[in-house]
């Protein structure tokens, strides 16, 4: 019974009504369709959220997930459905791509890169052509993993991942672009915020990937407690690789601990996301809007056209904040205005008060000493 409870929290059906009723949840709470076996993998339900820095002031829903998480664990579980799947082998090339170019940076996590991947190949002045547009090389910086450049484009400023400049242009006298100083900085977000505005196939892949983050982090600590969490992932990639069968690897469990549904759900979820993933790489969205969303533009306005101009049906936003170790998704039709300022502010408070966060304490938050482990019409 608690097994399937929670297999059926992670239905396509149930995450997309999660995030499209979120304004319903967050006003009535007793909608949400509660059970002890999901109450600590259930999403979070809000109006808007108070941290200005954010600018999130749609109904959304929130979960916690961090980069301490077993994320080395998902990513193996994953791994080995591709590699026991009839998927094609470059399907199973591009789930790498997507989880060495999306899902590690936007948890920041630690990338594969080498050194070859941080050096720096375009200099300042340089025009250069991108998925969003032409514009020129204000100047560049690198980390450890990647190399970024400040782009001065028609519309104003904004980061440039390496790998996304697609050629260098030649020289152009009187530019159309205006290249005089101004605040930069404050035409951007800060590195501590990601928003992207993706498909209907990006958010269930991201939704479904953060349950299998959770899953796995709740398992191992219940494995923890017997020692059993090495032998425990060794069986779930056994039995994906259909090495042993169902019986065998829950009488594996049943030697070990006593809460079990916990691990028995996570075959069915590690099949889900990986179908999930498999649908977002046939639809062939997430590069383009995963560059859109590292120009880490504050005119989110100008962040979503440019996004709709890559598919009408960016309609998800999807939002992380790493020091809060909390994703957010909103649910934004393109005939839904989005909404820059707090629509409605505390009843006699002061103007620029906000109403409160309902926020909830009923998942776990990763401790810091746990190891460390963002138009074309979509189809099937």
């Amino acid at each position: 019974m608690y097994k399937k409870e929670i297999e059926l929290s992670f239905t396509s059906e149930r995450l997309l009504d999660d995030c499209q009723q979120a304004k319903s949840f967050a006003e009535h709470p007793s909608k949400i369709q509660r059970h002890p076996a999901t109450n600590m993998i259930l999403p979070d339900f809000h109006l808007i959220n108070p941290d200005l820095e954010l600018a999130l002031f749609q109904p959304h829903i929130s979960v916690l997930v961090s980069k301490n998480m077993p994320h080395s664990d998902a990513a193996t579980l994953l791994d080995a459905y591709f590699e026991s799947s009839d998927r094609s082998s470059s399907d199973k090339e591009r789930f790498q791509k997507v989880l060495d170019g999306f899902v590690k940076p936007w948890f920041g996590l630690a990338s594969n890169n080498t050194e070859s991947d941080s050096t720096s190949k375009y200099t300042s002045g340089q025009r250069v052509r991108t998925a969003v547009g032409d514009g020129l090389i204000i100047s560049g910086s690198s980390t450890d993993s990647s190399v970024r450049y400040l782009v001065k484009f028609s519309f104003g400023v904004g980061y440039v991942l390496q790998d996304a400049i697609e050629s260098v242009l030649s020289p152009r006298s009187g530019s159309d672009i205006d290249t005089s100083a101004d605040d930069n900085a404050s035409q951007l977000m800060s590195d501590d915020v990601q928003v992207l505005f993706g498909t209907e196939k990006m958010y269930l892949f991201v939704r479904l990937y953060t349950l299998l983050v959770t899953m796995l982090y709740q398992a191992k600590s219940i494995a923890d407690k017997s020692s059993f969490h090495s032998s425990i992932v060794s069986s779930l990639k056994d039995l994906l690789q259909g090495k042993i069968d169902n019986v065998t690897f829950e009488e594996e469990c049943r030697k070990n601990v006593s809460d079990l549904y916990n691990f028995f759900a996570i075959p069915p979820l590690v099949e889900q996301c990986a179908d999930a993933l498999a649908k977002m790489i046939k639809e062939d969205c997430l590069e383009n809007l995963y560059q859109c969303s590292q120009l880490k533009l504050k005119d989110l306005d100008q962040l979503r056209n440019l996004s709709l101009d890559m598919t009408e049906d960016a309609i998800y936003r999807l939002e992380i904040q790493s020091s809060a170790s909390q994703v957010f998704f909103s649910y934004l039709p393109t005939d839904v205005e989005l909404e820059l300022t707090n629509p409605s502010k505390v009843d006699g408070g002061a103007d620029d008060e906000l109403k409160p966060l309902d926020t909830a304490t009923k998942r776990p938050l990763d401790s810091q000493d746990e190891p460390e482990q963002k138009r074309v019409k979509t189809g099937d």
